[in-house]
């Protein structure tokens, strides 16, 4: 029985079931298979401020957890943009480097890719 509710607690040391590597932090909104209460809320009624802090924090979770070689592509899932939009995504994004890549739209999730640098 502890080892099963270790796993939905996110101590069950799999991607699963919600541990997180070194280095990146935990998500405030869980990181688990299941709906953490906080995510329950914002999926109700979850403000445009608080969905911008939701994507925010998500997209740096990627960026920490992604290799930065070239070419290299980050996916979001739309569970942590859905209330900003792919608009408001895009401007996220864009502060922190990286842009939507609008022909590489996947099914329940995004694709993002760095912004190129001018030469």
């Amino acid at each position: 029985m502890a080892v099963v509710a270790s796993l939905f607690a996110g101590g069950g040391g799999t991607p699963l079931f919600g541990s997180t590597p070194k280095g990146v932090p935990k998500d405030p909104y869980g990181d688990s298979v299941l709906l953490s209460r906080r995510q329950y809320r914002l999926e109700l009624n979850g403000t445009p401020e608080q969905w911008r802090e939701r994507a925010g924090f998500a997209l740096r979770r990627a960026v920490a957890q992604g290799s930065q070689g070239p070419g290299e592509t980050l996916s979001l899932s739309v569970s942590a943009y859905r209330g900003l939009g792919l608009e408001g995504l895009d401007e996220l994004a864009r502060a922190q480097g990286w842009h939507l890549d609008r022909k590489h739209l996947q099914f329940g999730a995004v694709v993002l890719k760095p912004v190129p640098t001018p030469h």
